[in-house]
């Protein structure tokens, strides 16, 4: 998700405090976050650990982009103050970039991971994901990054690719990163072979997918394509994540987006309950790096859980039932009380 693209704009203090508060009461106790402004970031990641703030715990990317990406607003807000593509967590790379020192500010600046979105050639990504896990943070990237395709970051080593509908571009080749969005959903076939070999590299490494169908939740030939990518997917074995990009806010309804994405995870894309749960809780964990003390109920582990009046592997729907939601130890009722 994304809490901290336009600090001085729609994501100010006090309305995102307000969504996470809706979060964590909505039975969500840690999120992802890729790629906005580390100094708010830092700043709600750490009134999240000590209490100060109704949250989840927070986790964030460092964004790293070809150069042609920094013209976009949403980066230039992100970056406020600083001449756009230095910042240590909105950088520009190309080949000649330092990159154990690029690696080195996005770990300043507080960040678990770096975030891969555009103009990355395939060597500069191999290159990047070496340093990043030597480094100790994960990699997680765009499925397309032109021009890059979904494979050459999978084999780059990347630990997440984000977007189901965007692994198209295996298939279907971008000229321009920024026409990722005109895609021909309606001619696109899940069942390619391309895409049955990119699972398969995908599931032979661990790469996870991030299916983020709520995304399209509007728009039907890309919803029905990217569920039909992560049916195959899963099948494959290839790790699926649960995300929405957009979190929710007490306006939007009772509960945060995730509720959604998990429904429809089941029925679109075919998973079981239990597997949309897994890919709401294990993995995720996983793909964060903290799955040795969160992501399943075990002794030692975080007291971070959801307790539920009905069983959700019994009907996904079910995740809304929510009694509470325990964030270290501490009880916190649903909002709708």
């Amino acid at each position: 998700m994304h809490l901290a693209t336009d600090p001085s704009g729609p994501d100010r203090r006090q309305a995102v405090e307000g969504r996470l508060a809706h979060a964590l009461r909505g039975g969500i106790t840690a999120v992802r976050d890729m790629a906005g402004d580390a100094r708010a970031l830092a700043d709600l990641s750490r009134a999240a650990l000590v209490g100060d703030i109704e949250s989840p715990a927070i986790y964030y990317a460092a964004l790293l982009s070809g150069p042609g990406f920094f013209d976009d607003p949403r980066v230039q807000v992100s970056s406020r103050g600083l001449t756009t593509g230095s910042a240590p967590w909105a950088l520009a790379v190309t080949d000649s970039t330092i990159l154990p020192l690029a690696v080195a500010a996005a770990r300043g600046a507080g960040a678990t991971g770096i975030k891969l979105y555009a103009e990355v050639p395939p060597a500069l990504i191999a290159r990047i994901v070496t340093e990043a896990h030597r480094q100790g943070l994960k990699v997680w990237s765009h499925a397309t990054l032109v021009p890059a395709v979904p494979m050459d970051a999978v084999r780059g080593g990347v630990d997440v690719l984000s977007h189901a509908a965007q692994i198209l571009w295996e298939v279907q080749r971008l000229p321009d990163f920024r026409q990722r969005m005109n895609a021909d959903y309606a001619t696109a076939k899940p069942d390619d072979p391309k895409f049955a070999a990119l699972f398969g590299e995908m599931a032979r490494r661990g790469t996870a997918l991030d299916a983020t169908l709520y995304v399209f939740r509007q728009r039907e030939d890309g919803l029905a394509f990217a569920a039909g990518v992560v049916r195959r997917a899963h099948a494959a074995g290839v790790p699926i994540l649960a995300g929405t990009d957009a979190i929710g806010a007490p306006a939007d309804g009772p509960l945060p987006h995730l509720h959604d994405e998990l429904e429809l995870l089941v029925t679109r894309a075919g998973l079981t309950p239990l597997a949309a749960l897994t890919a709401a809780t294990s993995a995720p964990a996983k793909a964060l790096g903290i799955d040795a003390t969160h992501g399943t109920i075990a002794v030692g582990k975080a007291a971070d859980f959801v307790v539920l009046s009905a069983d959700p592997s019994a009907d996904i729907r079910n995740t809304r039932q929510i009694e509470a939601t325990y964030r270290a130890g501490r009880r916190y009722e649903p909002a709708a009380r």
